[in-house]
């Protein structure tokens, strides 16, 4: 039937000279057959194009392929063609002999379209679709992408693998498309334009300016195109028959922009800036430098620190390097290290420039290069205790040639050098640094019994010696009667009867015996092995005596053999506050701030190995180490106090957490479980002998009382008691004991020791001048505990009252009492600065800052809670500290780091109860407390406090990034990371607790693990670990695991165990995370089915990670070997019986291997 008859019939259209319609295509079945060769597709017009472009895809596509996968899509390809092949030799024939059932089948398979419901099952197998079951299709559009504007192009020229360019405006010739990247196709060869602001209208600009709004852009005599920002147009704008010629990219400029010649600049518009041309010039100023003054080894590390700066450009901190860009950068540096190295010559700080060198190395070098680096530097100059100190961390970190006997030797090693090194200031914190270590690293690898006689032993040396001693002679005598006393196994520091060594009258302890409730089960050998394993670790925490009943594990007993050699290293070289601040680390109880050495032992708490307080915890949530801000109240301020790093002074040590920080309060969370590393009765003893042996210290008798009210109140308020029969006139112990009595509820008690203790401070004769001077410390406990119960009329009585020095206990009738009158602000305010310059010329740094806050407080009540007035005492505190010679550095640095966190508890109060105040003016003055201690998480948590009530979060990224970012002078802190551990927490901290809306994502939290383990690449095997990071913070990769099971994202945390494991091979707690958290049927039992992202370990993988164990030589209580091998051959027996094929585990090194 005649198609045009049943058509109506249409008017016809003009036509044009220059519009020529194609010719009309040849019916269906005079069309020659379509064969998808490279032949015939170079015949056609457009078709080929397209086919041929096709083509070569798939050829780029299968070249960057996997190699494992090459042979089966080979196989594919050859069985496709043959496919292909036969198909077209049966269709022309059907063709030619019925062209009309081929025209039919072609309208039942079309070409315009396929739809596919089920999707690609190899997606979920390969990670990628099979190329080869895509059906052929061609693109139109010369690159143009569904729903975005027509300017939007796919630029193939710079694509690589499965990623696609897009770019906008991307024009470019057809015949550019085909031809392959030149080498210097990303060269800009055209001229630089230059742009400026377009002038407005001045009738533009009066109509702008008479608006009561302000208009983003001028809109009087802009036309609809430029406002509407429509890309829609862009068909007419670059139509190839425009009368303005062919359109370029180039002129496509926004609306308040104009292209200008050099010819049209005047003025001061002549002058073109670069830059980097400050970044620039320090260069050439930073190379002259070491030019002229070759020797000078801070020049040298300035110039090489400022290579990189010169690498980012202007855009500085905003741009991140690339990964050849990092390994570029260390190359540049590692290249000037060596030239500096040849300067220098034997300089006294060539350890410095070493040490760059090394740690530029670790990025760029293989293990076993940067192995022999470092025995060669060790080699060459074996006296610097820091590179030794630095090996120590690498050897420690290393996971491919790490034993623990390598590890334990390679300590002595180190300690043995310092000791014989000449006398100097650091000799002694050096070698108790390294003895803290050195227990630290014998109790994570599971030798807790000997770590704590290692500790018993030093304490009993050097505390509870008898006589003195003065030559070497008389040392290994000495030593030899201690070892003596250690194998009579009598009572020793910290164990029930335990008097001193000195003291001849310890008893002996009865032989203990220890029954294990659970044996290993067969059916299920991993999950009955670790809590097998859980109950010998809590069994093992102090050593045994050879006459327990014990089992036959040789490590439960420490004979004096085994101590001998580490106590002739350490012994006599420390001082007795770093011994003791060293023993509150190793029970992971915070440092006390009240000597002269605390500001050297307090850099310690962010040492990534030292600050892992919380690995034995078993709880299996992220929860409960991290704690949820509430933004919604004013009245607290939820910190994370698990991560601490401030001073702790005594308003920290019995603060209520809800009402300030606590030192102690975390602790006793952490410990007070079965599963603790930590014995909290035995360090409480400890303490207690301790107080004893140093009588004059009441500072560490404050301190002892703390911990012993963490545990047990009665217990605190017994021993507080005791001690103030002893020493009847501590204004310290009163203080504390009044305090007991408050926080335990018993009020009146409280303050009728207060009012007592100040009346009989200045009347007796039992408390001397330099003694009196610390009553300002009760009344400043005392006014700040009634200004948190709200009486500030009270408050104000206790002022008026000082002068006196005779308190009431009962509220006064006058209620002129409450008010302050000129006289007596007068009296009370000299009476309290002539008490400054004492305890300020006495050297008593927190006393000196109570009486400071006293006055700010003074001023805070007596001028209307005005903010400003309060803050003027402590501005006049900071001048005078000024003001001080150079031999008070200590004094100054402490107390001003004190003063700062008592201003920041006065703005945290007057913020959580003034119901007027500049939000702006509490952050401008914690941003300065920032600024001088970036790491005190005091300031940083009301910091983030502050501003986590108002919209605005970026300037908490912005400071955490900065603090995280910004390494300390590397002569600053040789023993310690540059970068605290407890920053890097606080940074993750903030990130989890950041809201939605803010950018908090899944991604911006691993960012911030990311950031604080410091790996470039994880998937290469480059040792990467350098002072700047925390990759050997055990907390850190634990804190990472837990977070990938909250987001039941099993596969990643497994990999990031595995990290864990590589980076810190020493800890057995981190590997038992294998056992505890990921394995397969806890995985099911916690996480469901469908929200889960992969599986826990099954039986290889666990059988592999306890081969680790063994290899590592980490010490291990119950030996399941013999039960893996008879289920591994039950396993395999059943298989056989099958007839399956036999699946062999994974033995230690093939574990190595895939790690």
């Amino acid at each position: 039937m005649d198609s045009s008859s049943s058509q109506p019939e249409k008017k016809s259209i003009p036509r044009f000279a220059s519009f020529k319609p194609r010719p009309a295509p040849p019916p269906e079945a005079d069309r020659p057959p379509e064969r998808r060769s490279r032949d015939s597709s170079e015949k056609e017009d457009k078709h080929g194009h397209h086919s041929k472009r096709h083509r070569s895809r798939h050829r780029h596509h299968r070249d960057h392929s996997r190699s494992r996968d090459r042979r089966r899509e080979r196989k594919d390809i050859r069985h496709g063609h043959k496919e292909a092949y036969h198909s077209e030799r049966e269709l022309i024939p059907e063709h030619r002999s019925a062209p009309q059932d081929t025209v039919k089948l072609e309208e039942e398979a079309s070409d315009l379209f396929v739809v596919d419901c089920k999707g690609d099952r190899y997606n979920i197998i390969y990670g990628t679709i099979h190329r080869y079951n895509v059906p052929f299709y061609h693109r139109i559009g010369r690159g143009s992408v569904l729903g975005l504007p027509s300017t939007y192009k796919i630029d193939r020229d710079t694509a690589e693998g499965d990623a696609l360019i897009i770019k906008a405006d991307a024009w470019r010739s057809d015949g550019s498309r085909t031809r392959s990247k030149s080498i210097i196709s990303g060269v800009n060869t055209q001229k630089t334009k230059i742009l400026r602001i377009r002038p407005a209208p001045t009738l533009d600009a009066a109509a702008d300016a008479s608006k009561d709004y302000l208009p983003l852009k001028a809109s009087v005599h802009q036309k609809p195109s430029d406002i509407s920002g429509d890309e829609g147009s862009d068909d007419e704008k670059y139509g190839y028959r425009s009368i303005h010629g062919k359109a370029k990219h180039e002129d496509n400029l926004p609306s308040d922009m104009e292209e200008v010649s050099d010819t049209n600049l005047s003025g001061d518009e002549t002058v073109r800036v670069d830059p980097d041309k400050e970044i620039k010039q320090r260069s050439v100023e930073l190379s002259r430098n070491v030019e002229r003054n070759p020797t000078d080894v801070r020049a040298w590390i300035d110039l090489v620190e400022h290579q990189e700066s010169l690498l980012k450009g202007s855009e500085g901190e905003t741009r991140t390097l690339t990964y050849a860009e990092k390994k570029s950068l260390a190359d540049i540096k590692i290249s000037l290290y060596e030239k500096a190295l040849k300067k220098i010559g034997d300089h006294a700080s060539r350890d410095l420039l070493l040490l760059g060198l090394l740690e530029e190395g670790a990025k760029l070098w293989d293990t076993k290069k940067l192995s022999a680096r470092w025995q060669a530097v060790l080699k060459s100059s074996p006296h610097f205790i820091s590179l030794w100190v630095k090996y120590l961390d690498f050897r420690q970190t290393e996971f491919l040639d790490f034993t623990y006997e390598r590890c334990y030797a390679t300590f002595i090693d180190c300690m043995r050098l310092n000791r014989s090194a000449s006398d100097n200031p650091e000799k002694s914190h050096v070698q108790v640094y390294l003895f803290l270590r050195l227990t630290l690293f014998m109790r994570e690898a599971g030798f807790a019994e000997h770590a704590v006689g290692l500790w018993q032993a030093i304490l009993e040396l050097t505390l509870f010696q008898s006589g003195t001693i003065d030559s070497a002679t008389a040392r290994e005598e000495v030593l030899s009667a201690f070892m003596d006393f250690w194998d009579s196994e009598v009572a020793r520091v910290g164990e029930v009867g335990a008097k001193g060594w000195r003291s001849g009258h310890n008893t002996l302890l009865e032989p203990r015996s220890f029954t294990p409730r659970l044996r290993v089960n067969s059916k299920s050998i991993f999950a009955s092995w670790m809590s097998c394993e859980r109950e010998h670790i809590h069994n093992a925490r102090l050593p045994a005596r050879s006459l327990d009943e014990e089992n036959d594990d040789p490590y439960r007993v420490v004979l004096s053999t085994d101590l001998r050699e580490v106590l002739s290293l350490v012994w006599g070289l420390a001082s007795t506050d770093v011994l003791v601040d060293s023993f509150l680390y190793f029970c992971h109880l915070p440092p006390i701030a009240f000597s002269n050495d605390s500001k050297k032992t307090n850099h310690w708490m962010g040492d990534s190995f030292l600050r892992n307080e919380f690995m034995s915890s078993s709880d299996p949530a992220l929860d409960r180490w991290v704690h949820k801000w509430n933004t919604n109240t004013r009245t607290t301020a939820s910190v994370p106090v698990y991560f601490q790093n401030f001073v702790h002074s005594f308003d920290t040590l019995f603060a209520d957490h809800e009402a300030w920080f606590s030192s102690i309060g975390p602790w006793a969370t952490a410990v007070l479980n079965s599963q603790s590393d930590v014995d909290p009765e035995w360090v409480s003893k400890v303490l207690r002998s301790l107080v004893e042996a140093m009588p004059r210290n009441d500072h560490l008798a404050a301190y002892s009382i703390a911990v012993e009210f963490a545990c047990d109140r009665i217990k605190a308020a017994k021993y507080a008691k005791s001690l103030l029969k002893k020493r009847p006139s501590s204004l310290w112990l009163y203080n504390v004991y009044a305090l007991i009595e408050r926080r335990s509820g018993n009020l009146e008690a409280a303050d009728r020791v207060w009012e007592t203790t100040l009346s009989m401070s200045q009347n007796s004769k039992t408390f001397t001048e330099r003694e009196k001077a610390d009553s300002v410390l009760l009344w400043h406990t005392y006014i700040w505990e009634m200004l948190e119960a709200g009486s500030l009329d009270y408050v104000s009585y206790l002022f008026n009252s000082i002068p006196q020095s005779s308190p009431s206990l009962k509220a006064p009738v006058d209620p002129k009492q409450y008010i302050f009158s000129p006289t007596s602000l007068l009296k009370t305010h000299n009476l309290l600065s002539d008490i400054q310059e004492a305890l300020l010329a006495a050297g008593k740094a927190n006393t000196f800052v109570a009486c400071v806050d006293c006055l700010a407080i003074l001023a805070y009540l007596s001028k209307s809670r005005d903010l400003n007035k309060a803050l003027q005492p402590y501005s006049n505190a900071f001048d005078r500290l000024a003001t001080l010679p150079v031999q008070f550095e200590s004094f100054r640095s402490v107390s001003i780091e004190l003063l700062h966190q008592a201003r920041a508890r006065l703005l945290y109060y007057h913020a959580r109860t003034s119901s007027i105040y500049k939000p702006s003016q509490i952050r401008a003055l914690l941003a300065d407390s920032i600024s001088l201690f970036p790491h005190n998480t005091i300031f940083l948590s009301l910091f983030a406090w502050n501003e986590s009530r108002f919209r605005i979060e970026e300037r908490v990224r912005d400071t955490i990034m900065d603090i995280t970012t910004k390494a300390h002078n590397r002569a600053d802190q040789i023993l310690t990371t540059q970068v605290p551990i407890t920053s890097h927490l606080f940074s993750i901290f903030t990130e989890l607790n950041r809201p939605i809306y803010a950018g908090s994502t899944p991604h911006s939290v691993r960012a911030a693990f990311e950031k604080a383990i410091g790996d470039q690449d994880p998937s290469t095997p480059t040792h990467y670990n350098t002072v700047s990071t925390a990759r050997s913070s055990l907390t850190l990769w634990k804190l990472y695991i837990l977070f990938e099971l909250s987001q039941h994202d099993i596969n990643r945390a497994k990999d990031v165990f595995y990290r864990g494991m590589r980076a810190c091979p020493w800890s057995k707690e981190l590997i038992m995370l294998a056992f505890s958290h990921l394995r397969a049927d806890i995985i099911q039992e916690r996480y469901p089915g469908a929200s889960r992202k992969g599986d826990g370990m099954n039986f290889l993988e666990l059988r592999s990670v306890y081969n680790v164990l063994i290899e590592k030589e980490l010490r291990i209580h119950v030996d399941i070997e013999d039960e893996l091998d008879e289920f591994v051959a039950e396993m395999q027996q059943k298989t056989a019986a099958l007839g399956l094929p036999i699946a062999m585990p994974e033995d230690a090194d093939s574990e190595d291997e895939r790690m």
